[in-house]
């Protein structure tokens, strides 16, 4: 199978399930499962590039859903507020997107900082994650400016969004998921290629 189609494959078939499951209870703990399984392939085969672009998504992505989790947003401000409650809501989704989207754009720079392998380098992959979370800045960017239509002049009929506002994400995730899952294939792959001794012709 050609890696375009593996990859095509491997993003319908993880945006599928989670369009099926549609509960982020259940998502979001699958999707960081996803990118600590392949932390730990990355550390385990001593692919650091693999180890850092999944712990870079894991480790924000995970801070994010704990301060969510944990209602940090709810003890802020009062939740009959509903303009700065959406306003911090979406304006803290946003700084985490861009957060990701810098670190990932400079991924090879912040890989240096954090280690000294030379194994360091730019993959094929390094191009398609920062574009993934810049979609989801701006997914999060018009769910604040809906945000602020509905609760703030009253625009009731401003929901595309926030109706959609699941399956927008879930999409974001499944391109990301399928994206380190061929990551880990291609590793596998290149590794066995290596392992295999020369042919006496």
């Amino acid at each position: 199978m050609k890696l375009s189609n593996l990859i095509l494959l491997t993003i319908f078939s993880m945006a599928v399930f989670y369009m099926q499951l549609w509960d982020d209870r259940l998502v979001t703990p699958l999707y960081l499962t996803v990118l600590g399984v392949c932390v730990v392939y990355g550390t385990y085969k001593k692919d650091i590039n693999i180890t850092h672009i999944a712990g870079i998504i894991l480790v924000f992505t995970g801070i994010e859903y704990a301060i969510f989790e944990a209602g940090i947003v709810n003890y802020v401000n009062p939740s009959d507020n509903k303009l700065l409650q959406g306003t911090l809501i979406y304006g803290m989704q946003i700084l985490f997107c861009l957060l990701i989207t810098t670190l990932l754009i400079f991924r090879v720079q912040v890989s240096r900082l954090i280690s000294k392998s030379p194994k360091i380098e730019l993959t094929y992959f390094d191009g398609i994650f920062h574009w993934i979370f810049m979609y989801m800045s701006v997914v999060n960017l018009l769910g604040l400016i809906e945000n602020i239509a509905w609760s703030y002049f009253e625009w009731k009929s401003w929901t595309l969004i926030y109706d959609n506002f699941e399956g927008l994400i879930y999409i974001a995730w499944a391109v990301c998921c399928g994206a380190v899952l061929t990551m880990m294939i291609c590793s596998a792959k290149s590794n066995g290629s290596e392992d295999q001794e020369p042919r006496l012709s």
